[in-house]
């Protein structure tokens, strides 16, 4: 029987590859934030969007490598917990306010995804 699995030295050409592409959109980002008020991270999915649109598919190696890093997505919440411990004054003081605008971009973006998808799929 044949392994049709790549071999470690691919799968490692593979990840550079991936996280070069990360970096370079979100290098980009970086770059235009001089520009456009918005931040790199966000700017750099916008122009990993418009990358996809342009290809007319996700590269094989992003598809087959991204998943692995977003199993490990918590990590990034540490930094924004610790600011939380960090700064308990601030958030104790203006409580109200932060529970507001969570709750409140919460419920606008969940509004907003159920009245996109429900124009995208009556129009298919």
């Amino acid at each position: 029987m044949v392994d049709s699995r790549p071999s470690r030295g691919i799968l490692c050409l593979e990840h550079i590859a991936a996280v070069s592409v990360l970096l370079g959109v979100y290098e980009c980002g970086v770059l235009l934030t001089q520009f456009i008020p918005l931040p790199a991270t966000i700017i750099g999915v916008f122009i990993l969007l418009g990358l996809f649109i342009l290809l007319g598919h996700i590269p094989g190696f992003i598809r087959r490598t991204i998943p692995q890093y977003l199993s490990h997505m918590s990590l990034f919440f540490v930094p924004a917990i610790m600011a939380v411990w960090l700064f308990q004054d601030d958030v104790m003081t203006h409580w109200l306010a932060l529970l507001l605008a969570l709750f409140g971009t919460t419920v606008l973006s969940m509004i907003l995804v159920l009245w996109l998808t429900h124009r995208l799929l009556k129009s298919s």
